[in-house]
């Protein structure tokens, strides 16, 4: 493959917790990955792959015509499962991980981070104006201070910046959509966990301590992912509203 070649892999992990088997939930008449392959199928990249530990979660993929990668179940992260897909393929271009449980990405959004890539980067990802005041304390929500040349300084679960003694800055709430050429991705997952990595339970400052940086993009929005089954009654409701009758 040549470097300028555009691949979307979608690490999916049957194992979930809070929502037992949620990327097969299928009440839409869909599964759940297969929305999210779909959207992704709408963007510029030239393959969509699901990399994947299940029989069942393949054959959900292969319904929508997505290419299928089968992977270890025991493999640490996304990361980890999007990189043995790649090492698999073969691949050597730019590669965005958009996660299973996505289903309302933008496609655009996803395009987003390949121009980044096509300009140079290393890696790349996405942030949006955090208007919701809820979310600055919520450690569930990732925030990103950036530069001015638009790299990341950090992401952190905490409130940051801290506004002492102005509010010039603007809050971001980072979108966990991840782009990386081939070759950063191989050496990212080759090195160990790093000190604050572990600390705050965020790969992408392994990147960081590793000495890369990660462009960040400024989106308008970020796309409710599925946790609970809260929110896949809501996106059923958003998904019913917005398809054609039938």
């Amino acid at each position: 493959m040549s470097g300028g070649e555009k691949l979307v892999v979608v690490p999916a992990r049957r194992a979930s917790t809070r929502l037992p088997d949620k990327l097969l939930l299928a009440e839409s008449g869909y599964p759940l990955l297969a929305h999210t392959l779909m959207q992704c199928q709408k963007s510029c990249a030239g393959r969509v792959v699901a990399a994947v530990d299940d029989q069942e979660l393949a054959a959900a993929a292969r319904s929508c015509g997505a290419e299928v990668v089968m992977t270890d179940s025991d493999l640490a992260s996304g990361s980890d499962r999007v990189h043995a897909a790649v090492s698999e393929l073969g691949f050597d271009g730019m590669v965005v991980n958009v996660q299973g449980d996505e289903p309302e990405i933008d496609p655009a959004a996803i395009d987003e981070v390949f121009a980044a890539l096509a300009a140079g980067n290393q890696v790349a990802t996405l942030a949006t104006p955090l208007i919701d005041p809820g979310l600055l304390e919520d450690p569930a929500a990732v925030k990103v201070v950036i530069r001015q040349d638009g790299c990341a300084l950090y992401f952190s679960r905490a409130p940051i910046p801290h506004f002492r003694t102005s509010d010039l800055a603007v809050p971001l709430l980072h979108i966990g959509v991840y782009g990386f050429q081939a070759a950063t991705l191989e050496e990212f997952a080759a090195s160990a966990p790093t000190p604050l990595e572990l600390t705050e339970g965020l790969e992408q400052l392994r990147l960081l301590e590793m000495g890369h940086e990660i462009a960040v993009r400024q989106w308008p929005r970020a796309f409710p992912g599925i946790d609970t089954r809260e929110d896949y009654d809501s996106f059923l409701a958003r998904n019913k509203r917005q398809s054609p009758q039938t």
